[in-house]
Order: structure tokens, then sequence, then C-alpha cells
């Protein structure tokens, strides 16, 4: 764990329930069908994009819109640290990525990349909705917390970046992912 990235004074991880309605998320499935799926990389040794399937082999559709974003947010702000490592609360990265894990499908124990946008403003928090059920596996394991989350249509996890964690290989069906990531800004 990277304990000198984590604020200790708040959760490390924690979830909300109902955060998307059923047909929010079979929205959200439909346009990852329909959308331009690629093979989702790792950043590698040189903080550039890798594919590397031992690690991760899912795929991915990602695209910007900040309105978006910021009203996926909303709908987990009562839930959401005002400051964080001594920094407030900003939004949510226009950056948006649906996710699909098929049979054999997963992603390795790995954290989430602080991403550092204009004027001091950065990630802290990872943001994801799971968008369905009827599949075996998928749930993500907190390593080293000895902590794991099952997916549920409209669950929305909630995660420290540097928190170990990995989505776990799926066994049957498919699972599908929405993510984003929480903003803060330095403090005035």
């Amino acid at each position: 764990m990277y304990a000198g990235f984590l604020d200790l004074t708040c959760p490390l991880h924690w979830t909300v329930d109902g955060a998307l309605s059923a047909d929010e998320c079979a929205a959200y499935v439909a346009r990852m069908r329909a959308g331009q799926a690629e093979v989702a990389p790792i950043v590698g040794p040189g903080g550039g994009p890798v594919i590397e399937p031992e690690t991760r082999n899912n795929t991915r559709v990602m695209w910007d819109d900040a309105d978006e974003a910021n009203g996926l947010l909303e709908r987990v702000r009562d839930h959401v640290p005002a400051r964080l490592s001594g920094q407030v609360l900003a939004g949510a990265n226009p950056r948006l990525r649906l996710y699909r894990y098929g049979p054999g499908e997963r992603h390795g124990a790995h954290w989430d990349t602080i991403v550092e946008l204009a004027d001091g403003v950065r990630s802290l928090l990872t943001l994801v909705f799971y968008l369905n059920d009827g599949f075996e596996g998928g749930a993500t394991d907190f390593v080293e917390l000895g902590a794991c989350v099952t997916p549920r249509v409209g669950r929305a996890l909630l995660f420290q970046h540097r928190v170990m964690h990995r989505a776990c290989e799926v066994t049957r069906g498919e699972k599908f992912v929405l993510r984003t990531d929480v903003l803060y800004r330095p403090a005035d």
C-alpha cells in the first residue's frame, strides 16, 4: 500500500448502493456494445499506455464529457469527502471509461494513476459504477486490505487511488463497469 499517498482520516474504500438506476445502467451497457471497443492498456514503466494481456485483458470505450462526469459525481456527492489529503473537492474527471470483462478477463493487482490537470487539480479517488449482474466472478478485491466488493447493478464503488486492488477474473458471463475519477484542488 502506498500509505504516503493515502488520507488515513478518510475511508480507503466504500460503496453507495442505488447510485444509478437499472435503466441507466442498461443504457451504458448498450453504449459499450455499440462503441468502438479497444483492449484496455496499463500504465507502462515509462508512464505511457502499454498493452499487457498477462496483467489486463479487458476492453474499454472511452470519451470525455465534463457535464456527464459531474452528473455522475452528483449521484454520490453526499458520500464523497469535501477534503482529502489537504485538498478540496473540485469535481469529476471528464474522462469516462466503460469497461467490459468477458470470461477469463481481469485486471491484475495495481493502484490507479493520479491524473494531474491544470491549476494543481488532480484525481485522488476512483469512482466506479457496476452496471450489471448475472455473471460469475468479477469482484473488486482490495488485496492488501482483505476486502472484496461484489458488483451489484447501480452500486458505486469509491476508493483512494493508491489502494492496491484487482478486478477478479470473470468466470461466466460479462461484467460491465463505468469509471471516472474524483478531482481535488489545493485549498486556498
